[in-house]
């Protein structure tokens, strides 16, 4: 039968009370909102047009009585307007022998209550009404009242013209509806059914009403449905949140969809019955999962990125991605393809497999035109998304893909596009469509893997490249040495024999033929000098102890005392200020402090020699610095003098070989730092340079 309802359900339809159907669950701020008090009409909360529609009169009162509101069925019932009723009580309408509204509407009521009025219209006549009062709780302290009402019929009048039908009320309501509505008894029987539902699930009203709900609800969820209910009937107890819960249900051509549903009960004629209101919520289920596969990507790219920064092992990266590509697209197969091959018959090699039968990989890896997905990727140069094989024409020969299971997949270049190294290749078992972000994804992964692969080759031929100037350092090393060691004898030969001359042949030699033999001495001298320090220079890196914590005070005492002799016959004063422990080596040290203070005493100038030696923490880093007041040098000649061998001034001015400041700029490079020098002529110089702390060292070890 077709149940005639009471007023329960029209009035929590019309109030939003346990019916606010939206995206998600019911907010605070809507659901059960009937305060009309700013002005505002009922038509404008979407609900008079419905009132209107089923030929219903409605007010809205506090619960003291006063009017806030009225449609304008009921303004026309009593002939007086809007903002009279308003702020009105509704008292002043009815004859006074009449119930008060607060007898009628009880603050523990729990039902609707109705009954039969007389009320006085603006032209003083007496029209008698049915009306149906509930009151309705709100997030404020003080409950509204909501009536329904309707003319009684008159002698002149027919029953049915006048009476209040409470089917026609609810028909009007849910078939304005979007949303679908059913009406279950205890049984689970469908009563009722609204327009909508057919939209929603495809069955027609009619086929509906009659049968039982577990028509409408998934095989697997139905039997769970009749516990709860059976459970519920017998002690109260409710399993889900009948405000809002989401379930899926069955659509008649098969398949599921999710819906947002709203419960309630309601009695009649001493049977209770249930409402439920319901909307597909597809749209929203669907941007969440979008929404979900965005941040799984984002997660598995942030993975890849920290992965490939942290490690340099390139094959458990490509392994990593693989499988990381593979489950963020819940694909069954994910492929990465090497196109750089020497091979003879051209073919691709997989780097790299998560998934794969090996029928699949043998099929794909022969390189012939653009039979493949990986061939096609390579000569079209971008992304490929293949969402049928049967279909799609870009992959001419895909018979052997769909033999072996493969329905779509995508395929990206790794790299540039003008010389991709290779493809990444996913895999599907089902025709699929792929969204851009899939696609967005698959190429922020081909672009880590591209980084990867191409910092491995960057860093193979690095390791070359270090591995051959090794080799060649070597090879110098022991020329140098070689050619100190074998220069040595002819010129110490050379400088024996002109002495031997100069002393046996002195009587017969004239003043040039001294002065001749005497140049040639010195040259001999200054060339084995100057062997010397090439050898020393060439051995900085290689008979270098290694660095450890080195005290500089102690370091700079020890060159102070090899220095005294320098330091008395030019009576200099030399401060320094406390000096820190460094990483270093301590024999290194020593000579680039005693290279530094000896060329401050000796390029003084007429002056007494005075020399500060300074430190300074600056950042990871401290950093020396010696400070003389001497001739000072030309700040365009500031670079030339760190060369082997570059001298400013002549012999005669001033001794030496010219790699002294050379010496020392090694020594600070093996140390990790670097040195330079702040100078103006005859305004003195300052050479700094700086070295690790001495922590340094320990972190090491």
């Amino acid at each position: 039968m077709r149940l005639r309802l009471t007023v329960n359900p029209v009035l929590m339809m019309v109030t939003g009370k346990s019916w606010a159907m939206d995206s998600g669950p019911p907010s605070s701020s809507s659901a059960g909102n009937t305060d009309h008090s700013d002005g505002s009409s009922i038509h404008d909360h979407g609900t008079g047009s419905l009132l209107e529609a089923a030929g219903i009169a409605s007010v809205w009162m506090h619960a003291d009585g006063t009017i806030t509101d009225a449609n304008d069925a009921f303004v026309s019932l009593t002939g007086y307007s809007r903002s009279e009723l308003r702020g009105t009580a509704f008292s002043t309408l009815v004859e006074d022998d009449l119930p008060s509204l607060e007898s009628l509407v009880a603050d523990d009521a729990t039902s609707p209550v109705s009954t039969n009025l007389s009320i006085r219209t603006s032209a003083e006549t007496r029209r008698s009404i049915e009306i149906h009062l509930e009151r309705l709780e709100t997030d404020g302290d003080e409950s509204r009242i909501v009536g329904l009402v309707n003319r009684r019929a008159t002698p002149t009048e027919s029953v049915s013209s006048s009476e209040f039908t409470y089917g026609r009320t609810f028909q009007a309501l849910a078939d304005a509806l979007p949303d679908g509505i059913i009406v279950l008894d205890t049984n689970s029987d469908i009563q009722y059914a609204n327009p909508a539902v057919e939209r929603i699930l495809g069955y027609p009203p009619g086929e509906l009403v009659g049968s039982n709900k577990v028509t409408i609800i998934p095989p697997r969820l139905r039997q769970a449905h009749i516990d709860a209910l059976q459970q519920y009937l017998e002690t109260g107890e409710r399993t889900i949140n009948w405000t809002y819960v989401e379930l899926p249900g069955q659509h008649k051509a098969g398949h599921e969809i999710p819906l947002g549903i709203s419960l309630n009960e309601f009695w009649f004629d001493d049977n209770r019955y249930f409402v439920g209101l319901f909307r597909d919520i597809s749209p929203r289920k669907e941007a969440e999962q979008t929404l979900r596969a965005k941040v799984s990507q984002l997660e598995s790219i942030a993975y890849l990125g920290r992965h490939a920064l942290e490690n340099r092992d390139t094959d458990a990266l490509l392994e990593n991605a693989t499988e990381l590509v593979a489950a963020a697209l819940d694909l069954e197969c994910c492929v990465v393809y090497d196109a750089e091959t020497n091979s003879t018959d051209d073919a691709f090699r997989v780097r790299s497999h998560v998934g794969c039968d090996d029928a699949v990989l043998e099929t794909e890896i022969q390189r012939s035109s653009t039979d493949s997905l990986p061939d096609a990727t390579l000569a079209a140069g971008e992304p490929i998304v293949v969402e049928s094989f049967e279909t799609d024409s870009r992959v001419p020969d895909s018979t052997a893909l769909t033999t072996h299971g493969i329905r779509s997949g995508i395929g990206v270049p790794i790299g540039p596009t003008t010389d991709s190294p290779g493809v990444l290749v996913v895999y599907g078992t089902t025709e699929r469509e792929f969204a851009d972000h899939d696609v967005d994804f698959l190429e922020s992964a081909a672009t880590i893997i591209a980084t990867a692969i191409e910092r491995q080759a960057y860093e193979r031929r690095l390791n070359d490249t270090v591995a051959e100037l090794e080799v060649s350092n070597e090879r110098l090393e022991q020329f140098a040495y070689a050619a100190s060691h074998d220069m040595q004898e002819p010129l110490r030969m050379v400088s024996s024999y002109l002495q031997l001359l100069e002393r046996r042949y002195t009587d017969e030699l004239d003043s040039d033929g001294k002065e001749f033999i005497e140049f040639a001495v010195d040259g001999a001298e200054r060339m084995r000098d100057m062997i010397d320090g090439l050898l020393e220079y060439s051995r900085i890196d290689s008979k270098g102890a290694p660095l450890e914590p080195v005290d500089l005070d102690a370091v700079l005492e020890d060159v102070l005392t090899d220095l005294q002799v320098m330091i008395d016959q030019s009576d200099a004063e030399i401060t320094a200020a406390s000096l820190p422990e460094v990483r270093g080596d301590a024999g290194q040290l020593r000579q680039l402090f005693q290279n530094l203070l000896s060329n401050a005493l000796e390029y003084s100038g007429d002056d007494r020699p005075r020399v500060h030696i300074d430190a300074e923490r600056t950042g990871p880093m401290w950093t020396l610095s010696v400070h003389d007041e001497g001739i000072g040098i030309d700040p365009e000649d500031t670079t030339q003098i760190f060369q082997v061998f570059q001298r400013l001034h002549s012999r005669a001015e001033y001794a030496g070989t010219g790699i002294g400041l050379a010496l020392c700029q090694r020594i600070v490079e093996r140390h990790g730092g670097e040195i330079w020098v702040d100078s103006r002529p005859g305004e003195g110089s300052t050479f700094s340079f700086t070295l690790q702390p001495a922590e340094t060292a320990q972190r090491d070890r």
